[in-house]
């Protein structure tokens, strides 16, 4: 009796095809007896070369190789167990996807800030005289919101990093990012440049 030994159920197959000597197709009758598939040659005087399908294993039985047996057991390699995220780190993504939502709402204000200073413009522009005194106007909403959606995008992207599995994250980074958001509860502010501290511990510039 030979034992072959192979990875996947076509790798297995493709070893039936090199062994058995004839065509074949499945036996009905022989599979219902049986419980489980019964390969049967189709030539002419080898109606007792068969396979059967076992699940783990073909077994090939060849009568004219007088009642030789090969057994191709099929053995698919262990998949490896995708890593586990810690309670710490999940803990720590959360707590900045508040801080994204604190971002998205200073975001939203300075659209509608914005929206208010182009009223102001354009209703300094039209009561404007080419002898009248030189107007000016100190416009900040734009840029303060380019500034929150830059906190946002920075911030999102170090939620991607802590929640992705494959990603590499230490102890050490989990506990700045936690030392940073609880020095800043304490001090009862959000600077702009927290998000970019917190992607520069993740080392998020070199992923």
């Amino acid at each position: 009796m030979a034992n072959i030994k192979v990875t996947s159920k076509q790798d297995a197959w493709n070893k039936v095809n090199q062994i058995f000597p004839t065509d074949y197709e499945q036996d009905v009758q022989s599979s219902t007896r049986a419980g489980y598939p019964v390969y049967r040659s189709t030539a002419e005087g080898h109606y007792y070369d068969y396979i059967c399908d076992l699940g783990d294993r073909l077994e090939v039985n060849l009568d004219s190789s007088h009642l030789e047996t090969a057994n191709i057991w099929i053995e698919e390699p262990a998949t490896e167990e995708a890593p586990v995220l810690s309670e710490e780190r999940v803990a720590v993504a959360k707590r900045l996807q508040r801080a994204v939502f604190y971002f998205t709402e200073e975001y939203l204000k300075e659209l509608e800030n914005k929206a208010k200073e182009d009223e102001a413009v354009a209703a300094m522009q039209a009561n404007s005289s080419k002898d009248g005194p030189v107007q000016c106007m100190v416009l900040t909403a734009e840029g303060n919101a380019n500034v929150m959606l830059d906190c946002i995008k920075e911030l999102h992207r170090a939620v991607h990093i802590l929640l992705d599995k494959q990603e590499d994250v230490d102890e050490w980074m989990l506990s700045g990012i936690t030392a940073m958001m609880d020095r800043a509860k304490e001090m009862k502010i959000i600077p702009y440049d927290l998000p970019t501290s917190i992607c520069g511990l993740l080392c998020a510039q070199y992923r």
